[in-house]
């Protein structure tokens, strides 16, 4: 029998466990690493936990209870703080990277708590403007379904903390496009049209990937452009980081690597 070790997390303590893959012992180790780091650092993280203001709590309330939200804030300032590459291998360099990281779990975990506040902030807002939506039921449906898959129900540990940064802006992006819808639905409907024409396939794609249980990569990334590209045909004035248009995203994904 071939088993791949991992550090498990157990709740209150981790232990070593045998996982039956490389990869399902990857992804255990981290969150094993992870709980390790949580419990060495528990003033910390205790710290942490007593800061966040509830508020965020409150905004919270459609993805899960305070206590889920601050578990997701302690993950992601972990991540942040200690489980940089390559991560630590032995008993010393555990020692060295927690020793670094103390100083630094407070300010980190403020400016994550920050941002949540203003993607939940947007969320809320957005909500409001969609709830008067009846007249045009398919954006409402499109812009719903592109918050869920940019924000589910661990969005805040699940995206690295580069992705979280531009959420505000796309948030921002669905809520000009209703302001605009307003005043030229048919305008919507053809930019509408245009972006399904790139994102249908690329949905199609990822599915059957994700089903067969081998992700692709550049897929997942694609996702982000996808992104970028809503928020430059609905909402140009927000800007993207870089040029963004129907053309250059459907070259890409026509020359999309192969498997």
């Amino acid at each position: 029998m071939i088993g791949f070790p991992a550090l498990v997390d157990e709740g209150e303590t981790v232990a070593l466990r045998v996982q039956d893959t490389p990869e399902k012992a990857a992804a255990a180790h981290r969150r094993g690493l992870r709980r390790l780091f949580a419990l060495e650092l528990r003033e910390q993280v205790k710290f942490v936990e007593k800061s966040l203001p509830r508020e965020l709590g409150l905004l919270f309330m459609a993805w899960g209870t305070e206590a889920e939200l601050k578990g997701q804030i302690v993950a992601a300032t972990l991540e942040r703080t200690c489980m940089l590459e390559p991560l630590p291998a032995d008993a010393a360099a555990f020692a060295k990277r927690k020793d670094e990281a103390r100083a630094r779990v407070s300010l980190v975990a403020q400016e994550i708590a920050r941002l949540i506040g203003a993607i939940l902030a947007e969320h809320a807002a957005l909500q409001k403007k969609l709830a008067p939506l009846k007249a045009q039921p398919a954006v409402a449906e499109d812009i719903r379904n592109q918050c869920a898959e940019l924000l589910p129900k661990d969005f805040i540990v699940a995206l690295p903390f580069e992705r979280l940064a531009h959420c505000p802006r796309y948030l921002k992006a669905a809520a000009l496009r209703i302001d605009k819808l307003r005043a030229d639905p048919a305008r919507d409907a053809r930019l509408a049209q245009e972006f399904a024409a790139l994102y249908k396939p690329w949905e199609r794609e990822r599915q059957a990937r994700r089903n067969s249980g081998a992700p692709d990569p550049w897929l997942e990334e694609f996702r982000w452009q996808l992104e970028e590209l809503r928020v430059a045909l609905f909402a140009q004035e927000l800007k993207t980081p870089m040029p963004m248009s129907v053309k250059r995203l459907q070259k890409a994904w026509d020359s999309r690597p192969r498997h």
